[in-house]
C-alpha cells in the first residue's frame, strides 16, 4: 500500500507572527543601541497599549480574549509602530497605537477583518503631530531591518510580490533623485511586514506586484513633488489607499478557470 504524499503544512497564524516578531530582534537590538532606555519605555508602552485596546475591543465583540491575545498580532502591530514613530513622542505613540487596534482591527471584526493594516493606519494617524523636518537616513536599522526580512523570505513567511514591485519601482526612479528613500528604514519595514500581509493585499500574485508598483510609483511621485517628504507617511497612505483596490485587482488578475 502506497503511504498517502506528505503535504505541507502552511503555518497558523500564531506561529507566523512568532516568525515575525524573531525577525524584528536585530532591528530592535540597533534601535536599543541607538536610543538606550527610552526605547525600551517606549516597546513597553506600546505593547501594553496595543493589548489593552484589543483586550477592549474583544471583550465589546464578547470574543475570547486570551486566545485572541496569544495570537501576537497585537504585539506585532505595537512592535512596528515603535520601529516607525519617534519614542520621544510617547503619548503620541500609546495613541496611535490604541486607534489603529480598535478602529482598523476591532471595528472591522478581528483578525483578517479588514482591508486595512493597522500599522499603517497608526501611522497615518499620527502623521499630524510628527516633526515635518526630513527624515536621516538609518542605515545600520535599515539593514537589520533587510536581513529580518530576507530571513523570512527564506522560512517562506514573506509574499515576496508586492515589496518586489515596490522595490523596482523605486530602482527604476533612481535618476530622478529616489535613492535616499533605501536609507529610511520605514520603507524595509512597511515593504518587508505591512505589505507582505495577506489580509491587506491582493491574494494573487500578479495582483500584489501591480499593488507594489502602484504603491511605488504613488510615493515617489509625492516625495518628489514635495519639499521636505516624509516617507513613512507617503508609502503608508499609499498601501491604505491601495489596499481599498485589493477586490479590484483579484478580479481582473484572477483567472477565469478560478472565479467562483
Amino acid at each position: 500500500m502506497m503511504s498517502p504524499p506528505l503535504i505541507r503544512l502552511a503555518p497558523t497564524l500564531a506561529g507566523r507572527n512568532h516568525q515575525q516578531l524573531l525577525a524584528l530582534l536585530p532591528a530592535l537590538a540597533i534601535q536599543f543601541w541607538q536610543l538606550g532606555p527610552q526605547a525600551l519605555l517606549a516597546l513597553v508602552l506600546a505593547t501594553a497599549s496595543a493589548l489593552l485596546a484589543d483586550s477592549v475591543g474583544l471583550a465589546l465583540r464578547r470574543q475570547a480574549v486570551w486566545p485572541a491575545l496569544r495570537q501576537g498580532e497585537a504585539l506585532l502591530s505595537a512592535v512596528l509602530l515603535t520601529l516607525l514613530l519617534p519614542v520621544t513622542t510617547l503619548p503620541l505613540l500609546c495613541i496611535s497605537t490604541c486607534a489603529a487596534i480598535l478602529l482598523l482591527r476591532q471595528l472591522f471584526g478581528g483578525t483578517g477583518g479588514s482591508l486595512f493594516h493597522p500599522v499603517a493606519g497608526g501611522l497615518l494617524l499620527a502623521a499630524p503631530w510628527l516633526p515635518a523636518s526630513l527624515p536621516h537616513a538609518n542605515l545600520p536599522l535599515s539593514l537589520a531591518l533587510l536581513a529580518g526580512g530576507l530571513w523570512l523570505l527564506w522560512r517562506g513567511l514573506l509574499r515576496w510580490q508586492a515589496p518586489l514591485g515596490l522595490l523596482l519601482v523605486v530602482l527604476i526612479a533612481l535618476p530622478v533623485g529616489s535613492g535616499w528613500l533605501l536609507g529610511q528604514s520605514a520603507l524595509w519595514l512597511l515593504a518587508g511586514w505591512v505589505m507582505s500581509d495577506g489580509s491587506c493585499t491582493p491574494i494573487t500574485s500578479r495582483g500584489r506586484l501591480i499593488y507594489g508598483q502602484a504603491a511605488g510609483m504613488l510615493c515617489i511621485s509625492v516625495v518628489t513633488l514635495t519639499s521636505h517628504p516624509d516617507a513613512a507617511v507617503t508609502l503608508a497612505a499609499s498601501l491604505l489607499l491601495l489596499s481599498a483596490s485589493a477586490p479590484l485587482l483579484d478580479s481582473m488578475t484572477l483567472s477565469p478557470g478560478r472565479r467562483t
